[in-house]
């Protein structure tokens, strides 16, 4: 079955909104698992009505915006007559303009990067193109741990994906919000997988592994502990999930309290 991308956009908003019969989700659902792009559009498009949902009940519209919206109703100071027709203009213009930048502006504050996520995504791509993505490297995650607690007051987490098909490569210090931040790097066939952890003074990103897309390179983000980890890589969306998935169980052995999240 194919699709122009209205199509695809109908139907992706069609099953976010649990609007398909079960036989329709089960197809959409197939094709998003077979398809990395479509999964990268239907996670993009979740985030934003997540946030989008999160936002509209409580953000107050900016002070620019009500003088603005204020100056269109001027015309409501004029005589009698006009008095009247301005007032059913002023007040549609007035609520076009803040349905129109209002909308903007809640759109704007949900698909704004993170700086520090996207400091990180600047990290990898500089290690990848220098050719040099780790200050130690190491295959075993007891060198790479001690290396990395000699230069820094925290206690990394490192654990090893081996065996699940993502070897440790070795580690690297990044300066994140001018911040120094442990870094592993891991590899997947011929793709590096960077994981930057940050301080307990950082964003929470929530407890589940959340997508997104900057420059190109998919993006998850989680939280552990009250430290954030962000694992960017070129690896495919799927592929970079389920790594994230396989990290998070990891470590979650090796941090009691972390054990007890779902």
């Amino acid at each position: 079955m194919t699709h122009d991308d209205e199509s695809l956009d109908l139907l992706l908003n069609a099953l976010l909104d649990g609007e398909l019969d079960a036989k329709g989700a089960l197809e959409v659902e197939r094709q998003i698992a077979q398809d990395p792009a479509l999964a990268e559009r239907y996670v993009r498009m979740a985030a934003l009505r997540k946030a989008l949902a999160a936002h509209i009940g409580s953000e107050a519209a900016p002070e620019g915006l009500r003088r603005r919206i204020a100056a269109l109703a001027e015309p409501l100071e004029r005589p009698a007559r006009q008095k009247r027709d301005w007032r059913g203009y002023g007040s549609a213009i007035a609520a076009t303009a803040l349905l129109t930048l209002g909308l903007q502006h809640f759109v704007e504050v949900a698909t704004a990067p993170d700086a520090a996520v996207e400091a990180i995504v600047f990290a990898h791509m500089r290690g990848q193109i220098s050719g040099q993505p780790t200050d130690v490297a190491s295959t075993d995650r007891h060198t790479v741990k001690p290396w990395l607690a000699g230069k820094l007051p925290v206690a990394t987490i490192v654990v090893d994906l081996a065996s699940e098909g993502f070897p440790l490569v070795g580690g690297r210090i990044d300066i994140i919000e001018g911040l120094a931040a442990p870094t592993l790097v891991y590899k997947r066939r011929a793709h590096l997988i960077s994981v930057t952890e940050l301080g307990k003074t950082s964003r929470d990103f929530g407890k589940e592994p959340r997508m997104q897309t900057l420059d190109g390179y998919p993006v998850v983000a989680w939280s552990m502990e009250g430290r954030g980890l962000v694992a960017v890589s070129d690896l495919a969306p799927a592929e970079l999930l389920s790594f994230a998935e396989l990290f998070r169980t990891a470590a979650g052995k090796e941090l009691p309290g972390a054990a007890k999240q779902p």
